[in-house]
């Protein structure tokens, strides 16, 4: 036995946290960067079905169908120069009116009469259309022109990324719960093998309806894989390592949110693009073979068998050798014993009604556990603020006159150095701090944006571009770090719930913004960014109120700050935490 070995096997006697027994495995080897790469991989998979309904449900230029028109073989170029009318503000043709006309005469004498006369059919009165007909030197195939989703049906394209959204939200509402409660490894598991028979299920939608409700079951799965992976991640790294580790795990997001506008420039046809973005979650089948189950998860759930089990093979792949299985099981006890060992046996002689009380009350148990309340309250409005903008300012190409491929690409391509950047920001700076700033300089951006279409409308769209995307890059890093500064807030046996609990604030807010985006930017241009902005300013300033949280262990106990007298260090001055 090595002199370090020896020592970790004195060590052990000490060891009281989790952190501790970390060490005596190693967290810099070969079974911490297996981990690492398999947990990123679910990363680089997600935004293909999240970021995709822009091209999915591509909407061309389109405008009323005219049957009698149609019939008679008149070109588009005829049609539009009949019988629709332009509008007066965009000098192009409406899409969702007509001339209120049958349009015999034209028929009977021809286009070129009909274009010199005007004066013999009724060109005064505009009604609006049943249907549409679409370019189709554009897109060969759309959601949106499979299925009509334009004029009185558009709420229904919006609907489209609402669903993948609404999915999450269903996921969150459940999964946090599911992970605690079976473990992070067979939940991870049944989400990936569903999400890859639900993505290529979509592809083959009879229609809308199903279309909408597939999408709902795809992003559920695909929040479950994501969340298990980032927990799973986040609970076998040590406090420093978190620094670095969180913003590096999403770091694939970016990869996979650029490679979908590449994606989707080569494929035009919707249905071979939905089966293309599905693809890749085929490699998740590797999580059979060799994704483990938290050990810091079994510990607390008095499963010391299987996490020896676990800790020995990560030690073997990382050239460390354990303490005796005695040792190390005597090590976990005490861990469990904190907080942990009264509770199950408690548990143990529960009724089945009362589990089911139980389990609706750990629903809401950190908005009734006083030391946790405020901190819950401002993480979930963080959180809706981050969603909601995150997802508003990435598709919010067509409200900017943006081309959507390069927006996205872009989009995708700034989210690089906004992890980057975020490593030494929160490594020097802290979590408060560099919150409060993120959310900060995202709505001054926003702001700057809806000025520039309020007041300077001919301003290059480069311009309006530059400071949307400058949002989006501090948004990003803000999304992410609520993520990783929500993990480090709640003790272990909440943790998985309140990131669940507060990704469904996040989901409440990502539904919104297709229909911010869609909806109320058709009616005011500007209008989304500023309340993009607004949201995000008012996020920088509940920010300052968390707890600050560098450099520390994850807590195991509710009252984990307030037994150290935590306060805010953020900042000169005290606030108090709950």
């Amino acid at each position: 036995m090595t002199a370090e070995a020896k020592e970790d096997a004195k060590s052990v006697e000490e060891v009281k946290k989790f952190e501790d027994l970390l060490h005596l495995v190693g967290t810099r080897g070969r079974w911490n960067i297996i981990l690492f790469t398999l947990c990123a991989y679910s990363t680089f998979v997600s935004p293909m079905q999240t970021l995709s309904y822009q091209f999915l449900g591509a909407t061309p230029d389109h405008w009323c169908h005219v049957e009698s028109l149609v019939s008679a073989g008149w070109t588009e170029d005829q049609i539009l120069s009949i019988a629709i009318p332009v509008n007066n503000n965009t000098g192009k043709p409406e899409h969702c009116l007509m001339y209120n006309s049958n349009f015999s005469s034209a028929l009977e004498r021809g286009f070129e009469w009909a274009q010199n006369n005007p004066q013999n059919f009724d060109q005064g009165e505009v009604v609006s259309c049943s249907s549409r007909d679409f370019n189709a030197t554009q897109y060969r195939s759309t959601v949106t022109t499979e299925w009509d989703l334009v004029c009185e049906r558009r709420v229904l394209y919006s609907t489209t990324q609402a669903a993948a959204q609404a999915g999450k939200l269903v996921g969150y509402v459940f999964l946090g719960y599911l992970l605690d409660t079976f473990g992070r490894r067979p939940v991870t598991l049944g989400c990936s093998a569903l999400s890859i028979i639900s993505g290529f299920l979509a592809a083959a939608s009879p229609n809308v309806e199903f279309y909408i409700f597939i999408k709902i079951i795809i992003s559920c799965m695909m929040s479950g894989v994501y969340l298990g992976c980032f927990i799973s991640a986040m609970e076998a790294c040590s406090a420093k390592q978190r620094d670095y580790v969180g913003p590096l795990l999403v770091l694939p997001w970016a990869l996979g949110y650029m490679v979908v506008p590449g994606i989707a420039y080569l494929i035009r046809d919707w249905k071979p693009l939905q089966a293309a973005l599905t693809t890749p979650a085929l490699l998740l089948i590797v999580y059979y073979f060799l994704l483990p189950e938290s050990p810091r998860w079994l510990i607390l759930k008095g499963r010391h068998k299987e996490a020896l089990e676990i800790l020995q093979k990560a030690a073997r792949l990382n050239d460390r050798t354990l303490p005796s299985d005695q040792q190390v099981i005597a090590a976990m006890g005490r861990i469990a014993n904190s907080d942990t060992n009264k509770e199950n046996q408690e548990k143990a002689k529960e009724t089945i009604p009362q589990r089911a009380l139980n389990v609706a009350k750990t629903f809401v148990i950190l908005l009734t556990t006083p030391s946790l309340r405020l901190r819950a309250l401002i993480a979930f409005f963080c959180w809706f603020a981050a969603s909601m903008v995150y997802y508003g300012v990435a598709l919010n190409a067509t409200n900017l006159s943006a081309d959507p491929y390069i927006y996205l690409f872009l989009g995708g391509l700034m989210e690089v150095p906004s992890y980057i950047l975020l490593w030494p920001a929160i490594k020097f700076l802290g979590r408060v701090k560099s919150l409060a700033i993120l959310y900060f300089v995202c709505g001054a951006s926003i702001i700057v944006v809806m000025f520039l279409m309020l007041y300077v409308p001919t301003v290059p769209v480069g311009v309006t571009m530059f400071f949307s995307l400058c949002g989006k890059m501090a948004i990003t890093a803000a999304f992410h770090l609520i993520w990783l500064f929500t993990a480090e807030l709640f003790p272990t046996k909440y943790r998985s719930l309140a990131v669940g609990e507060a990704s469904v604030c996040a989901r409440i807010g990502s539904i919104c913004s297709p229909y911010i985006n869609d909806i109320l930017g058709e009616v005011v241009t500007w209008a989304p960014s500023a309340l993009f902005g607004i949201v995000s300013l008012v996020a920088a300033g509940l920010s300052l109120l968390l707890p600050e949280t560098k450099n520390r262990e994850l807590p195991e106990a509710a009252d984990f700050f307030e037994k150290k007298g935590e306060v805010n260090v953020a900042y000169e001055g005290k606030v108090e935490l709950s």
